[in-house]
């Protein structure tokens, strides 16, 4: 009778943290994203492809990259976006480190024209704990038109814009089926804001990887961003905590 007590208290407990570690829309909560930060490369420099990047909590990120070798590609910052927030629902996401992988493409036809980035993880992460940030999506209806376009083949939810340039147009998300792109939300003759730029739009990865690879479409004459970001909030800690909840109950 006592081993059944004992069982019984652990699957009530099992689905207790079950529960807690759902989305609650009763409550709100604040998540801290880190995202990647890829020094030691200067910011304006180029990131080499391979390079491996220790993240804590998180474990070795592996960036790789395939792009075309015209383009100008490097680690960028832009101050009016490294520290911000998304409000999503009851729900707020802050950061106080955001940087990009941005690519230029200056030269060639008009395009648009496609690259890729992944990152790899050392292990598997679950879902809801790896994000998207885009940035400084253009569009034009001149030399017939067109858009960059960022698509990533994961589930996602687009959790907002942090406008950190007034000027700059809105993201534009669509979501589907294992996938979700992201381009500007307006467009017009020539190459100025707000359709030549978008705000930093975050999606949260809602599907468990083991890396991303992000799909870049651009135009000539446009610079974009991209980069991952990580919560590691309470990840380890639940889990510990449980674990050490239903051992005390066999002692």
């Amino acid at each position: 009778m006592r081993h059944s007590k004992a069982l019984l208290t652990v699957l009530c407990l099992a689905l207790a943290v079950t529960a807690a570690s759902l989305p609650s829309a009763a409550s709100a909560a604040a998540y801290s994203i880190t995202w990647l930060d890829m020094s030691p490369s200067v910011f304006g420099s180029v990131v080499p492809n391979g390079s491996i990047f220790f993240v804590p909590g998180i474990g070795n990120v592996t960036v790789t990259y395939s792009l075309p070798a015209h383009w100008t590609h490097g680690r960028y910052q832009n101050p009016a976006y490294t520290v911000g927030s998304v409000t999503s629902g009851p729900d707020t996401y802050s950061w106080s480190n955001y940087e990009h992988f941005g690519t230029i493409f200056d030269a060639g036809l008009l395009g648009p024209e496609s690259g890729t980035i992944t990152y790899t993880f050392a292990g598997t992460l679950p879902a809801g704990s790896v994000y998207v940030g885009t940035i400084g999506l253009g569009a034009t209806t001149s030399f017939g038109g067109g858009a960059s376009i960022t698509t990533v083949n994961q589930n996602g939810t687009f959790l907002g814009d942090y406008i950190g340039d007034v000027t700059a147009g809105a993201s534009l998300f669509t979501g589907g089926a294992g996938t979700f792109s992201v381009q500007n939300s307006v467009t017009n003759a020539g190459g100025i804001n707000p359709w030549w730029n978008t705000q930093l739009g975050v999606v949260r990865i809602d599907d468990v990887v083991s890396s991303i690879t992000v799909y870049q479409s651009q135009l000539r004459g446009d610079g974009i961003g991209v980069n991952i970001g990580f919560v590691r909030d309470g990840i380890v800690a639940d889990e510990a905590a449980t674990w050490g909840e239903v051992k005390a109950l066999f002692q």
